[in-house]
């Protein structure tokens, strides 16, 4: 069907037009705002007490994401800050880098906060959220991230064909 509907359109239009529909429709999704809120809630949902993780904040500044708390290790209350930095969209992933840590860039603090798979997952010091178990973005039911940013401190993300 669809091979039979791209001959129709090859014998009806013109390669240019052609070439600007497709381009249009590559540049065409859904913008959906995600707020550090909506965030939050993923990463608490997962968050069990064996984590020992508290005061756990998400804010968004700059183009940045900084999250912050305390996680507890071996009766030792360790406040933590971290700040995450955009790289890229895979699908319906998001990959973030960590640009700074505070007080050390400990792998087993990250690994604890962030490897909650399948929503989030840490490796190679790099943080990937499946943002699908946001109920805004699963509402939409087809498409990839085609773009994202930070603005007016919430993560927009362009969901497209």
């Amino acid at each position: 069907m669809k091979d039979w509907v791209q001959r129709k359109l090859n014998d009806v239009i013109s390669d240019d037009v052609q070439a600007k529909m497709k381009e249009k429709m590559a540049e065409s999704g859904i913008t959906v705002p995600i707020s550090a809120s909506m965030l939050m809630r993923i990463f608490q949902k997962q968050m069990t007490k064996q984590d020992q993780i508290q005061q756990f904040s998400i804010s968004f500044q700059d183009s940045y994401i900084h999250v912050n708390g305390i996680i507890k290790k071996f009766l030792v209350r360790i406040p933590f800050s971290i700040v995450l930095e955009p790289l890229e969209a895979k699908e319906r992933t998001l990959l973030f880098k960590i640009h700074e840590m505070k007080p050390l860039n400990q792998n087993w603090i990250n690994y604890r906060i962030f490897h909650k798979p399948p929503v989030t997952t840490y490796e190679e010091k790099q943080i990937h959220i499946n943002l699908n178990e946001i109920d805004k973005v699963k509402v939409i039911p087809v498409g990839k991230i085609k773009q994202f940013s930070i603005q007016d401190e919430k993560l927009r993300v362009k969901i497209g064909l």
